[in-house]
């Protein structure tokens, strides 16, 4: 027993020297200090001064693009908006795509590297007019890697807010609602299930209704951890799942654990999109929007 506590001191060691904007924090590489509650509280009041996203004159039918956990840090050595940028060819992806009018990134944007990996990210999303056709937006929320050593600030700093709304108007005059979430923590805290009751009580406003937050909800035989960082308490979870079932959401977005799963629990289709980590075979949900709803996988192919 002793041996492996010295194992633990001495791994957590050297992530704190090799990880983090506060190096000195050996804690904080395995601890979210941030408090759901300020940050939500941080996050509605931005939204109060600033106003929530509204994309009008759109087609009847749409597509939007959705992925997670790109994970950029101070650590990676590729040339920003260059052949290996990962964020960079999934956001020109849907850019060049006409039929797209958007992307989502839900979360684990940066990868506890302070700074650094937000500033990286923002990079890469920027438009550039040489190779993508239109400056679509990017939405992102925050993950729990955003978070770890004390980083919420920096996200805070780049992206400025992880709940808010999103609000689609088509040029038929449908209104599709898109409401993302911040699930940093393993929860989304008192004040924000209470704003997204009170949005969901406007569901019948909208043709479509979208749920989009990082962690995961469902346990399986691949990604069975339990820790406060990866999966809601059961009590929330059920009654998060029953609130999405009453509220009549058309589909859950998540990301977290880097692979492709889909469920359907109580009329509400979830889906787990894919990573944009370097490891593996990065990939992207295209979901299109019209009378109906459908999504499928892409590879997202490098060097093309």
């Amino acid at each position: 027993m002793k041996k492996q506590h010295l194992i633990i001191v001495i791994a957590a060691a050297a992530m704190m020297l090799t990880t983090g904007c506060n190096r000195l924090d050996v804690l904080g590489a395995v601890i979210n200090r941030s408090d759901t509650e300020e940050r939500v509280a941080d996050w509605l009041d931005y939204d109060a001064q600033n106003g929530m996203p509204v994309i009008e004159n759109v087609p009847d039918e749409y597509c939007i693009y959705s992925t997670s956990d790109a994970h950029y840090s101070d650590r990676d050595g590729f040339e920003l908006q260059g052949p290996k940028d990962r964020l960079y060819k999934y956001v020109t992806m849907e850019r060049n795509n006409p039929k797209a009018i958007f992307s989502l990134l839900v979360g684990d944007i940066a990868n506890q590297s302070g700074d650094a990996g937000y500033r990286r990210a923002e990079t890469s999303m920027r438009f550039n007019a040489e190779t993508q056709a239109k400056n679509d937006p990017c939405f992102p929320v925050l993950g729990n890697h955003d978070l770890y050593y004390d980083c919420a600030k920096f996200y805070k700093q780049y992206f400025h807010t992880s709940t808010y709304t999103v609000t689609v108007k088509t040029v038929g005059g449908y209104k599709d609602l898109y409401i993302l979430l911040d699930s940093g923590n393993g929860t989304f805290g008192q004040r924000q299930t209470k704003w997204l009751e009170e949005q969901l009580e406007h569901r019948s406003e909208y043709r479509h209704c979208f749920v989009i937050s990082h962690n995961w909800l469902f346990r399986t035989s691949y990604n069975y951890t339990t820790t406060p960082a990866s999966n809601l308490p059961q009590e929330e979870q059920y009654a998060f799942m029953d609130l999405m079932s009453r509220g009549n959401v058309d589909m859950v977005l998540m990301g977290h654990f880097h692979m492709r799963e889909q469920r359907q629990f109580g009329g509400v289709q979830y889906v787990m999109t894919d990573n944009l980590n370097d490891g593996g075979k990065p990939s992207y949900l295209v979901v299109t929007v019209g009378e109906k709803v459908s999504f499928e996988y892409e590879d997202l192919v490098m060097g093309e």
